[in-house]
């Protein structure tokens, strides 16, 4: 193959991955789910840095066999899978699918699985048990989590909700705000006593 040859590279993680090669001046980030295509001798460069071997074998998927395999990259046919392939294993795939991927999917798909397990709060509880066995991730606790972050967001909401017609004595700090018990009674304030200065010059 071509050196300069571009091949697409996914970036199967759920957060932002870059790398670098400081010795040809390059620097790359991907966004979430990102593809670009990249030289395949840059791959290859890649490969020879700290963690290069990593990157590419678990959190992107290089996109072409030809590339894989002049890169000598070992893959099982679960380094393939994209968010839909995995949301549908989730959903529809068999428990024997899911314990393969599991046991032979790179470790960003894992996340990617359990991330998705989590936001489609898979109804087979067979399988969130499988998930949480296997990498030690509670996917109930984490979809109970979510349930209660937005209940109170929610809550937040309705707190932030201004008047359309303001009260006598509602301030900015005390609107939406409502009184346990009635404030305690104070001391009337006397007046300060007005003195007239009489100019004794005159």
């Amino acid at each position: 193959m071509d050196g300069k040859e571009l091949i697409s590279v996914r970036n199967r993680n759920n957060g932002f991955t870059g790398y670098s090669i400081p010795d040809r001046g390059i620097w790359r980030n991907f966004a979430p789910g990102e593809t670009k295509r990249i030289p395949l001798e840059e791959l290859q460069q890649l490969q020879y840095q700290p963690g290069g071997d990593y990157t590419l074998n678990d959190l992107f998927v290089v996109e072409s066999q030809s590339a894989l395999e002049y890169l000598n990259m070992k893959v099982e046919p679960e380094y393939n899978y994209t968010e839909n392939d995995i949301r549908n294993l989730l959903l529809s795939g068999t428990m024997d699918q899911l314990r393969d991927f599991l046991d032979f999917a790179p470790e960003g798909a894992i996340e990617l699985c359990k991330d998705i397990a989590v936001k489609e709060e898979i109804p087979d509880i067979r399988k969130r048990d499988i998930i949480t066995e296997v990498t030690g991730f509670n996917i109930n606790n984490a979809i109970n989590v979510n349930h209660i972050m937005n209940a109170e967001d929610e809550q937040k909401e309705v707190a932030k909700k201004e008047r359309r017609v303001k009260t006598e004595n509602s301030t900015p700090a005390t609107e939406g705000k409502t009184r346990r018990t009635a404030p305690i009674q104070t001391q009337p304030v006397a007046p300060v006593p007005q003195y007239k200065v009489v100019n004794k010059n005159k």
